[in-house]
């Protein structure tokens, strides 16, 4: 029996006979909520709560009980018959994490980090790309959520911001500072609070012989802080805008700017 779970999107299921044919969104979840913790026990109280949080349905037992009933249908019908197990107190699905896109996405992330921590950048860059290439959506895209399953979606996509931030700091230390920029643009458009991004904005615009741009990007940030947050850029901003006015080697911003490399 071979499984592939995707929760990074939209969630999916496949198996040998093809995608399972889901019947309700509440089952999707059920699922999903597994699926965060493959081959672990996943107690009937935690589902419950990722199902309704404060609001729980004096039926929630029962309902709980049926969309097992409904998703074992569905997952036979893709050939992935005892993929779903009861074991008191709860349930948990037997399939090894490598087979669930989001764990496979933290594995190259632990990986990638450990490269980049060691020197090797271009195979931190490999794994951040495989990584993120996972990436469909936001994750359990099409999941009703809550509770401890609402943190776990937040926690994947912080780690996802910081994979995308960590990549991005690899193309810098490779030299590839255009490559960086368009790739940061779009990055700050979509995390405009984290200012690590603008930071490597800088320095690429920098980098790149555009100092001139470097300035206007730290006076985009500065006006978006103040307006969204009531605050003045961090240090590390600051220090930035500092060390290119006063004309500071490439170089030298450089190693201000980016993580001391494991030697």
């Amino acid at each position: 029996m071979r499984a592939g779970i995707r929760l990074l999107g939209p969630v999916e299921v496949s198996g040998p006979h093809g995608l399972v044919p889901w019947s309700g969104a509440r089952r999707r979840s059920v699922f999903a909520l597994l699926a965060l913790s493959p081959g672990r026990l996943v107690p009937g109280s935690r589902l419950i709560d990722g199902l309704w949080g404060d609001e729980v349905p004096a039926t929630a037992l029962k309902t709980l009980q049926s969309h097992v009933a409904q998703l074992r249908k569905g997952l036979s019908a893709a050939g992935l018959d005892g993929l779903l197990v009861t074991r008191d107190p709860g349930y948990l699905i037997l399939v090894d994490s490598a087979l669930v896109d989001a764990h496979r996405f933290e594995e190259h992330a632990r990986v990638g980090r450990r490269a980049l921590d060691h020197g090797d950048v271009r195979a931190a860059v490999e794994r951040f790309e495989a990584g993120l290439a996972l990436w469909r959506g936001d994750p359990l895209a099409d999941c009703p959520v809550t509770g401890w399953a609402g943190a776990e979606i937040t926690r994947l996509s912080e780690t996802r911001a910081l994979v995308e931030e960590q990549r991005i700091t690899a193309l810098c230390l490779l030299g590839r500072h255009a490559e960086a920029i368009g790739e940061l643009e779009r990055l700050v458009a979509r995390y405009p609070l984290r200012e690590k991004l603008w930071e490597l904005l800088m320095a690429a615009q920098h980098r790149s012989g555009r100092p001139a741009d470097a300035l206007r990007t730290y006076r985009r940030v500065r006006v978006m802080l103040v307006d969204e947050v009531g605050l003045e850029p961090g240090a590390g901003l600051r220090k930035l805008e500092a060390a290119v006015l006063a004309g500071e080697p490439e170089a030298d911003l450089e190693q201000e700017l980016l993580p001391a490399r494991k030697r």
